[in-house]
């Protein structure tokens, strides 16, 4: 009993750490979830990385048509290996949903599709603070591109004069949650992931810091047309 107690006075004293983050370090997703085909189909992995590594919430603003569901299947497998906390929801008017949902093609593929879907033709308002609710505790938004156009939060009423402000910036600025832009550069096969937008980039009152967010990310889309 002498030597026990000796023991566990010595791990009282110097405490050993047993356990080891799975998110170290940013490699660790890569190596274990990317598949050559991810890393053919998309380009600026690491910055969908950088994010999953994070405990925060984030956006992912789409700017191409993904009838197969290549990012979210990608996003929720990475999800799924690495035992992560976070969910992710794709927000879309009803009949993109519904194309997405029908787009499945059996019961098997469906299960392992471990995201859901929000539909964003409701209440501005309700839909405003269900989103709010889910990056601030820490899950993923997706926003398919012609719910950037559909849903145009109340709060974004007085920008529309000037600016077509996103959705996605809105939520940025109001949940201090980065986004991700992500575009497929001249009807190429291959998708790139943009760095992360970050809300603390820009300064001044909310109204002109999402003005400014939403005029950066647009630039990225002009960008690709000289590519």
């Amino acid at each position: 009993m002498g030597k026990l107690s000796f023991l566990l006075a010595e791990d009282y004293i110097k405490p050993k750490i047993y356990f080891k983050s799975k998110f170290s370090t940013p490699s660790t997703i890569v190596d274990h979830s990317y598949s050559k085909e991810d890393l053919n189909h998309f380009e600026g992995l690491e910055n969908l990385t950088e994010l999953l590594s994070s405990n925060k919430g984030f956006i992912v603003s789409a700017f191409q048509i993904d009838y197969y569901q290549r990012l979210p299947k990608l996003i929720s497998k990475t999800l799924k290996v690495n035992r992560s906390f976070k969910k992710l929801y794709i927000l879309g008017p009803e009949l993109s949903l519904s194309i997405l949902k029908r787009s499945t093609k059996t019961a098997y593929e469906a299960q392992l599709q471990d995201y859901e879907f929000i539909n964003i033709e409701q209440d501005s308002t309700s839909l405003s603070k269900q989103c709010e609710t889910l990056l601030s505790e820490g899950h993923i938004l997706y926003i398919l591109p012609e719910a950037s156009v559909c849903w145009q939060p109340n709060s974004l009423e007085q920008l529309q004069k000037v600016c077509t402000p996103l959705c996605s910036t809105l939520l940025s600025q109001t949940m201090k949650v980065p986004i991700l832009a992500t575009l497929a550069k001249n009807d190429s096969n291959k998708v790139t992931i943009y760095e992360p937008s970050l809300p603390e980039t820009y300064s001044g009152d909310l109204f002109n810091s999402v003005k400014e967010q939403s005029e950066d990310i647009y630039k990225l889309l002009k960008s690709t047309d000289d590519l």
